[in-house]
């Protein structure tokens, strides 16, 4: 067999070890078959044995890590996913997911931005089972807050200054979410230590951000939530508040004491920046 380059052998040890069967069967896949078809007979031609370990028991290994590792990384940022599935039935999916979508980058924060829309489409349609897929999309959310980048808040000053017709700039570092179990509620229960039961189906919104270095999450009433969607969009204020608030909000004044209410939550939690 002719040398290869270190080109071919790093694609063939690729198509090896990511082999979502293992290390022998990715030996005979055809994408290791099409860099270094001898190896499929022979791994030696290619790996060498130790004394302890034959060819395929080397190469077994970094097959086992490769999965291993990255669901170790998965594990780390969905906590509670995984308490709610069980780490058996976790690491299944989390192994599925791995074999339809491989890591395409050196970094690991993109590799699981598509798992909550994996399990909505894998898992069993329980109630336990639509949880996960709703804690997953806010544990994907607390991610990519956390990565988003930085900005500068706006002052009190510079908020109490904002005319009706004025663009609010929101954080990047923001994500809205639309669910269908009441989640956030569920994990919090968890965080304090209780038991809670698998809830109901119950829609409820919620928002992911990032204060300082500090990722929270809260619920927000509906229209509360269609008011921030309407700012995110780029709508002015006083447009954004009357396509939000609907006719049975009550009295001026009690919008106008809803308002300050959530606009008062929202630059606490600097929602809004420069």
């Amino acid at each position: 067999m002719a040398t290869p380059s270190l080109g071919t052998l790093e694609a063939w040890m690729q198509a090896v070890v990511m082999h979502p069967e293992g290390a022998e069967a990715g030996l005979r896949s055809q994408p290791a078959r099409r860099f270094i078809a001898p190896a499929a007979r022979d791994p030696s031609a290619v790996v060498l044995p130790s004394k302890q370990l034959n060819s395929l028991e080397r190469l077994e290994i970094y097959a086992h890590m490769y999965y291993a590792r990255l669901v170790e990384v998965m594990e780390g940022e969905y906590p509670t996913v995984r308490q709610v599935l069980g780490p058996s039935a976790f690491s299944a999916a989390c192994r599925g997911y791995i074999a339809r979508h491989p890591s395409r980058s050196r970094l690991l924060n993109g590799l699981s931005a598509s798992f909550p829309d994996f399990l909505a489409r894998t898992l069993p349609r329980t109630h336990r089972h639509r949880l996960a897929v709703d804690i997953a999309r806010i544990e994907r959310a607390m991610e990519d807050v956390f990565d988003a980048p930085a900005s500068t808040p706006m002052t009190a000053a510079e908020f109490a200054a904002v005319a009706d017709r004025t663009r609010l700039w929101t954080n990047p570092a923001l994500v809205l979410l639309k669910l269908r179990y009441p989640a956030n509620t569920f994990m919090n229960a968890l965080r304090r230590g209780g038991r809670p039961r698998i809830p109901r189906p119950r829609a409820t919104r919620v928002i992911v951000f990032r204060r300082g270095f500090q990722v929270l999450r809260r619920d927000q009433e509906p229209e509360q939530f269609r008011l921030l969607q309407a700012l995110v969009a780029g709508q002015p204020l006083a447009a954004a508040v009357r396509a939000s608030i609907g006719r049975r909000a009550g009295s001026a004044e009690r919008v106008a004491q809803r308002l300050r209410g959530w606009f008062a939550e929202w630059a606490g939690a600097h929602l809004f920046v420069r």
